[in-house]
């Protein structure tokens, strides 16, 4: 760029010269000056036209290295929370179905019952990395994606479904581990072995309010994970969002 400008500079010298060449008449002066205006405007056009074609370039290398990082997080956040949903469905509420299911049927098996109590308050968190677009963002770079249907999608995404999902989990958290000091640890105390806190759940087993408890926290678990899942599709349709605006504009197709 500081060489385009040097000649620019060096042309209009060139351009006040020939109307002060006192050698030359007064038609060449003028032809000489209008040649280095034109030549003038000419290189002007082009340094801008340059200029502009670097920065869309530069443009279009940052929109497309965002979608390809937010992709690979995005991908990894299904990951995650799948597990999160199956750490759910195939411990906790499998001791939570048996345990319901014996109170019914009025066949408590005691050891079964207090050896897992554990599941009264075992749970798992998620966390969720939000850098690549925050960055992206506080840069005020969001205008560079102008599919703005995938714009809305991902926004929608990192600022409301992924933190309400971190949120909800935290929530069920808390109400199961408030619940069980309200009506279980409180009244069994705890026992630290080798699966963790345990408790003699079953010598309270059958007390309205622990039975509440299992049920509530139950249904906690599967509304959570119901939401979870539909998360999971919200995210897959913007992975498939992400990976045609790769290919359409960009011709990248990711390997995984």
């Amino acid at each position: 760029m500081e060489a385009e400008e040097d000649k620019i500079v060096e042309h209009v010298k060139e351009a006040v010269h020939s109307l002060t060449d006192r050698k030359k008449s007064w038609s060449k002066k003028i032809g000489g000056f209008f040649w280095e205006i034109l030549v003038i405007v000419i290189a002007v056009n082009l340094t801008i036209w340059f200029h502009n074609w670097n920065e869309k370039r530069h443009e279009r290398e940052l929109e497309k290295e965002f979608l390809i990082g937010a992709r690979e997080n995005l991908v990894a956040d299904t990951v995650q929370i799948r597990s999160n949903i199956n750490f759910y469905k195939n411990e906790i509420l499998v001791y939570y179905d048996s345990v319901i299911s014996q109170i019914k049927n009025n066949k408590v098996y005691a050891h079964y019952v207090d050896s897992l109590s554990f599941q009264l308050i075992n749970n798992n968190t998620l966390s969720y990395d939000y850098s690549i677009f925050q960055s992206f963002s506080s840069a005020g770079n969001l205008r560079l994606i102008e599919n703005k249907k995938l714009l809305n999608a991902i926004m929608n995404l990192y600022s409301t479904s992924l933190p309400f999902s971190e949120q909800n989990v935290k929530l069920v958290t808390m109400r199961r581990i408030d619940g069980f000091d309200k009506y279980i640890g409180i009244k069994t105390g705890m026992d630290i072995g080798v699966n963790g806190v345990t408790c003699k759940l079953s010598t309270i087993i059958r007390q309205p309010e622990v039975k509440y408890q299992i049920q509530s926290s139950g249904l906690f678990i599967r509304t959570m994970n119901s939401q979870n899942e539909w998360l999971i599709n919200q995210i897959a349709a913007v992975i498939h969002e992400i990976d045609k605006e790769l290919k359409d504009k960009f011709g990248y197709t990711s390997s995984k």
